[in-house]
């Protein structure tokens, strides 16, 4: 607890809540803690992509589209708004609460919105939206993202508040993100304007978050609670791949549109198999590396920018055109 800090009265039940939860988990099983730690996993960086990808590859490539602009789109949001809310985890802004060892590693800079929450609204979200004429799938997703984000209080690395914006972010972008969709679905050359306006909007707000934006700078015992200069980093490395994964679909949908359906059902396992592999290695070792060594911020961004155009442009040029090859070959 800093005592320092000054926190609004508001604030003070949503930590007695949060205590009231520890109370229950340091009193039962930490197969629990093992439990929520699996379920918050779903609104992690790679497997949000994953299932996006695999839906833009192999299932429905219109779909697909949507998903990843809803994946792209919570990236930029979610984490401009951590950077200029600048609010502490709970256990800094209340010396009762210990948060689940486990899940510390995990839980690091900045704590509102609730990332996990709002990604996980966002993907399957937009699923359960889609679906929503199945009332049990629909349903179960819905109760996957509740879940998720119930996960991040037990753990104790999140408010309510930061649970409840960051699932409203998620309900917003699944319904401002299938407008412009519609919109630019109007006119394919629309999609070329849209990812102009988002180019650059994009990366004013990387520039003003990065270069102009002021942040805390908290200690104690002479020890920096969260270093700026680290999220600003991490900031860099969210926009540089979701700017990569928005560009790379939206100029596949103007230039290079395909159907899944084209391949056998075998190609398209195939496909997924090989591209579910590459996103593991992709957004899991290579972001760690360059997160740990910390990389010029320049190469980071292009970096990241590469990893996610390859994901949605790069990769379906490859395929598609080896498909054609294979199956022109057949015949």
């Amino acid at each position: 607890m800093i005592d320092c800090l000054s926190n609004p009265e508001w604030l003070n039940p949503q930590m007695d809540f949060l205590f009231f939860l520890q109370n229950i988990r340091v009193n039962s099983s930490i197969i629990f803690d093992k439990l929520f730690l699996t379920i918050t996993i779903f609104g992690e960086i790679w497997l949000p992509t994953l299932i996006c990808s695999i839906i833009y590859w192999c299932i429905d490539f219109e779909i697909g589209v949507y998903l990843l602009s809803l994946e792209s789109f919570n990236r930029f949001v979610a984490h401009f708004f951590k950077m200029i809310a600048c609010v502490y985890r709970p256990w800094v802004l209340d010396n009762r609460i210990q948060p689940s060892e486990l899940a510390v590693p995990f839980a690091k800079g900045y704590s509102f919105p609730s990332g996990h929450s709002a990604m996980s609204s966002s993907v399957f979200g937009g699923i359960a939206y889609l679906l929503r004429k199945n009332k049990l799938v629909s349903i179960s997703l819905i109760c996957l993202v509740l879940l998720i984000g119930f996960s991040r209080l037990w753990l104790g690395v999140h408010t309510p508040q930061d649970v409840i914006c960051g699932l409203l972010i998620g309900v917003v972008l699944v319904f401002t993100v299938e407008s412009m969709v519609t919109w630019a679905e109007k006119d394919s050359k629309r999609y070329i304007y849209l990812l102009a306006i988002i180019n650059i909007l994009v990366l004013s707000a990387l520039v003003y978050t990065y270069f102009f934006a002021t942040y805390r700078m908290d200690y104690v015992s002479g020890i920096l609670l969260v270093d700026p200069q680290k999220l600003r980093y991490v900031n860099v490395v969210e926009f540089g791949y979701a700017l990569g994964l928005i560009n790379g679909c939206y100029l596949c949908k103007r230039y290079f549109p395909f159907n899944p359906k084209d391949s056998s059902v075998k190609q398209r396992v195939i496909r997924g198999l090989i591209g579910a592999i590459g996103i593991i290695i992709l957004t899991k070792f290579l972001f760690g590396y360059i997160l740990m060594n910390c990389i010029r911020i320049r190469y980071a961004l292009t970096i990241t920018f590469l990893i996610g155009i390859t994901i949605t442009l790069i990769y379906p040029i490859i395929f598609t055109k080896l498909t054609e090859k294979y199956n022109h070959s057949k015949s």
